[in-house]
């Protein structure tokens, strides 16, 4: 049987270098080959040109560039290719406008802090199920 999270290149953005070792690990366990980290936003987009991940794992409240702005700045690129990576938010924000502004800038789906195995397969199975614009 296949692993079926083969060849997915996932992108962690997370100033809490704890929080972000979390996220990684987690990834790991369930069997993710390829994880790259970032501090916060300026760097998440930076390793997005270096490579162009198959998924983002990005918290909201990062210096100085936040998750939202990380956000909208992706989303605004003329590239379709960049335009429709999916993003989960990882946060502890459940304020309802955070998570309107976050939907109307085109976040794929939110777990909530703190991070368990079963809200990221859950959220990433979901995502990887959805047919992808070509």
């Amino acid at each position: 049987m296949t692993d079926p999270y083969d060849g997915i290149d996932v992108l962690v953005i997370e100033d809490d270098e704890f929080q972000r070792g979390l996220s990684v690990q987690a990834l790991q366990v369930l069997g993710f080959p390829v994880i790259r980290e970032a501090g916060d936003g300026e760097e998440g987009l930076k390793a997005c040109v270096a490579k162009l991940p198959d998924l983002i794992l990005c918290d909201i409240e990062m210096e100085p560039m936040d998750g939202i702005a990380f956000l909208k700045a992706l989303r605004r690129t003329k590239s379709n290719v960049v335009r429709e990576i999916p993003i989960v938010f990882l946060t502890s924000h459940n304020e309802s406008e955070t998570v309107r502004e976050a939907i109307a800038a085109g976040v794929d789906a939110f777990i909530i802090k703190p991070l368990t195995l079963k809200k990221l397969k859950d959220r990433v199975d979901a995502i990887f199920a959805r047919p992808r614009a070509l």
